[in-house]
């Protein structure tokens, strides 16, 4: 007699089915795990692979001979420029080239290729950064120059770089700086002149006639001695313990004098001016503002002659000042003590805030 078909189906209902289904549900989920995991080994050794390109150092040396009367002309790009006096009779260039890549052999390849290139050309002597032509294929291809050249106090320097920083040391000759996306500094030169953009200009301890043009960064000024001349849109200006003429001229940007000696002179456009009369060595003061607000320190005790106009703005004092209204424009005319700065103020659009200070509370010139 045949096995009854109800309990055929019974039996196949038992521990065996109930097994092999709980393994289907398994299989795929294990096969999930084992996958995750071997993408994130994959992608952990591809982040190591790209995270660590090569880098390859190449060090240039160069000696420049220089006939009498002969200036010097750097022409350099990717990297930083530091000019330096030297004692020697000659100039000399002195090159780290920094190469990364992906594969040592394309950074090394690279980097033998790039060069700095001395020439001579009537009264000028040129030092130029050479790089290949074309580039290699690499995704993680990177490099600069780090170019330093020595030259004589004397001898007059011009540089003209881009995406570069550029200090310039200890120059007596006559310097020239040409600079685009990078900082400039100038460190105790005679007779420099700036045109910079996309990056700051400071100048430190400076004497001759100095000239800056600037655009899109800020302008530090430290103990000029000579007339210095500053142009500079979009960026703050800085000046402080200059003894000679400092004129400034800024836009869309503040503008911070910190107590100066000698002769003060600032216009400014779409920006505030901060400024402090600290002594009888700051023998004027002239500023001109439009659409911002003057904050001008006095400190007490110091004599002064000002004179002050506001042109649809308004002139407040903590000093016992008379002010007049002629139309549409505000006047002040004082003087205190005898002698003293000759402090002129004219504004358009412009507030004027005049009040009495104490040395102690003038700020510090900055950090060096």
């Amino acid at each position: 007699m045949g096995k009854p078909e109800g309990r055929s189906t019974k039996s196949d209902s038992g521990p065996n089915l109930r097994t092999s289904r709980l393994s289907n549900l398994i299989r795929p989920l294990d096969f999930g795990i084992r996958t995750c995991t071997l993408a994130l080994a994959i992608a952990g050794l591809a982040g190591l692979v790209f995270a660590a390109p090569s880098v390859v150092t190449l060090h240039i040396e160069k000696q420049v001979p220089l006939a009498a009367g002969q200036g010097v002309v750097v022409l350099h790009r990717y990297g930083s420029v530091f000019i330096a006096s030297t004692s020697d009779a000659h100039a000399v260039a002195d090159a780290l080239v920094r190469v990364t890549a992906a594969s040592r052999q394309v950074a090394e390849e690279f980097a033998r290729k790039v060069d700095v290139g001395v020439s001579s050309y009537g009264d000028t002597a040129v030092v130029a950064t050479l790089y290949p032509a074309g580039e290699p294929v690499d995704s993680q291809l990177g490099f600069e120059v780090e170019l330093t050249v020595h030259v004589p106090a004397n001898v007059g320097v011009a540089v003209r770089s881009s995406f570069s920083d550029v200090r310039v040391a200890g120059m007596t000759g006559e310097s020239r700086v040409s600079n685009r996306f990078g900082d400039v500094e100038i460190d105790r030169c005679t007779r420099c002149g700036i045109d910079n953009s996309y990056g700051s200009v400071r100048l430190v301890k400076t004497s001759g006639l100095v000239t800056v043009r600037n655009s899109y960064g800020d302008v530090d000024v430290r103990e000029a001695a000579g007339p210095v001349q500053v142009a500079n849109r979009y960026g703050t200006v800085r000046t402080g313990q200059s003894d000679g003429e400092v004129q400034i001229d800024n836009r869309f940007g503040n503008v911070i004098a910190h107590p100066d000696h000698g002769r003060l002179s600032i216009a400014n456009r779409y920006g505030d001016i901060n400024a402090w009369v600290a002594s009888t060595e700051l023998t004027a003061l002239n500023i001109m503002s439009r659409l911002g607000r003057v904050d001008l320190s006095l400190t007490g005790g110091v004599p002064f002659q000002l004179d002050a106009s506001a042109l649809q703005g308004r002139i407040s004092s903590g000093f016992p000042f008379v002010v007049h209204e002629v139309g549409a424009r505000q006047l002040v005319s004082v003087r205190q003590g005898t002698g003293g700065p000759r402090i002129g103020l004219d504004g358009a659009w412009s507030n004027f805030v005049i009040h009495q200070d104490t040395a102690e509370s003038m700020p510090a010139a900055g950090p060096e």
